[in-house]
């Protein structure tokens, strides 16, 4: 049983890196939890301070939610496996909404995510 756990949960991590990318994070190699969790963070103050409008502001408070999932699943690091899941799928959730929200940010023909204009 803790081998499809342990899957599922390399699952999340590998999706939820590719989700982050299209926020604008660096593309990671084999992250862990805690890692994803500042990446989540860093990405949120950035999206705060952005000037692009309300609806990345409401992306950055997910954003900073998708970070707070991932501290939890961080604090059950490799003990309790399904717990630990669960904080990824909720993590995954709230980025799917909030790339939903921003679904027409990118402009036409996508653009790989959204720009927060921090870096002009």
């Amino acid at each position: 049983m803790s081998v499809w756990w342990v899957g599922r949960r390399d699952d999340l991590l590998a999706q939820l890196t590719v989700l982050l990318v299209y926020f604008g994070a660096d593309p990671l190699e084999d992250p862990g939890t805690g890692e994803l969790a500042r990446t989540a963070a860093a990405l949120a103050g950035e999206y705060r301070t952005s000037d692009r409008g309300e609806g990345i502001r409401h992306a950055a408070t997910l954003l900073q939610e998708v970070a707070a999932e991932l501290c939890a699943a961080d604090r059950f690091r490799g003990t309790l496996l399904p717990v630990v899941n669960r904080h990824l799928r909720c993590a995954v959730a709230l980025l799917v909404r909030a790339r939903a929200g921003l679904g027409t940010a990118a402009g036409p023909g996508g653009g790989g995510g959204p720009r927060t204009g921090a870096a002009g």
